[in-house]
């Protein structure tokens, strides 16, 4: 039970992190390219982490039967960012969220099961039934003919998402979170920096100090929402972690109230308290049978 707590509240803390990048993003505007936003902050954050490890030895020899499961979740990581910023520029906010969170859950639930045998019991996917239903509450979806590749993209980076917190429980615990984010603050370099010269973006200037506020923000919060995550993802099964990550919902329509003057109505309101019961929902189950077991 205190496992499972300390994994929540893990898992709570990532969200919050996540949910901030929306306010970052959007301060952001369009100063950075799709491409360029992701390798600067990969190569930023990857000197952080190696500067740490240099200083208190975090990282240690990778196991042969894990070098798999480090490229997996490199490559996710890596790749999930470009699809992601592309999403969310194409679409209506709604609709991104609503596509990004929903193939996230959705991923969560599968890579659980099939990468982790996890068993998904009715509790669960009455809980994945709901989060989606609170979620259509909250988000309006609208999605045009010439959207549909901004549409498949962003589920792309639902399930590369996803990828990035359920599988790493293949590692968690033999490797400090650090070294398992190093794999994808690499591939975010390798990958995202040529393409950001193939097509051609420009580099923001450096002289203007604050327009790398919202940037350095953005990826500070990136690496304690991931770290956050991956600890978290420790202590509870893959599918509840999927549900209790979804939060960051309920905080990203939180920061959209106090910092964009965004209105709740009845029905956002209705849907996060649906989201709330299906993250709870699972524990509350098994709670009853637990106490059920014990008096008879």
């Amino acid at each position: 039970m205190k496992n499972s707590i300390k994994g929540t509240l893990f898992i709570l803390n990532s969200a919050l992190f996540y949910a901030s990048y929306g306010i970052w993003s959007r301060l952001m505007g369009g100063a950075f390219g799709k491409f360029t936003q992701a390798w600067t902050r990969g190569l930023l954050l990857l000197t952080v982490i190696l500067l740490i490890n240099l200083k208190f030895r975090l990282f240690r020899a990778i196991k042969h039967s894990d070098w798999i499961w480090f490229l997996i979740i490199a490559l996710a990581g890596g790749l999930n960012q470009a699809p992601y910023y592309f999403g969310f520029q194409h679409l209506s906010i709604g609709t991104a969220t609503l596509l990004f969170y929903a193939s996230l859950v959705v991923s969560g639930y599968l890579q659980a099961k099939f990468a982790l045998k996890e068993k998904i019991n009715k509790a669960k996917l009455i809980s994945l039934i709901v989060s989606i239903g609170g979620m259509i509450l909250i988000y309006r979806f609208s999605l045009h003919p010439d959207q549909i590749l901004a549409a498949i993209l962003t589920c792309l980076a639902g399930f590369l998402g996803a990828a990035t917190v359920v599988l790493t429980k293949k590692l968690s615990g033999h490797y400090h979170e650090f070294q398992i984010m190093a794999g994808y603050f690499i591939l975010q370099v390798v990958i995202n920096g040529p393409l950001a010269l193939i097509t051609h973006e420009v580099f923001p200037p450096t002289t203007s100090i604050y327009l790398w506020i919202a940037p350095l923000a953005y990826a500070f919060s990136y690496l304690i929402a991931n770290f956050g995550a991956i600890e978290g993802f420790k202590y509870v099964e893959g599918s509840i972690g999927s549900l209790i990550g979804l939060a960051e919902i309920l905080f990203g329509v939180l920061f959209g109230f106090l910092f964009f003057h965004e209105i709740i109505n009845l029905s956002t309101l209705v849907g996060g308290l649906l989201i709330i019961f299906a993250a709870a929902f699972p524990s509350l189950i098994d709670l009853f049978h637990h106490r059920r077991d014990l008096f008879n």
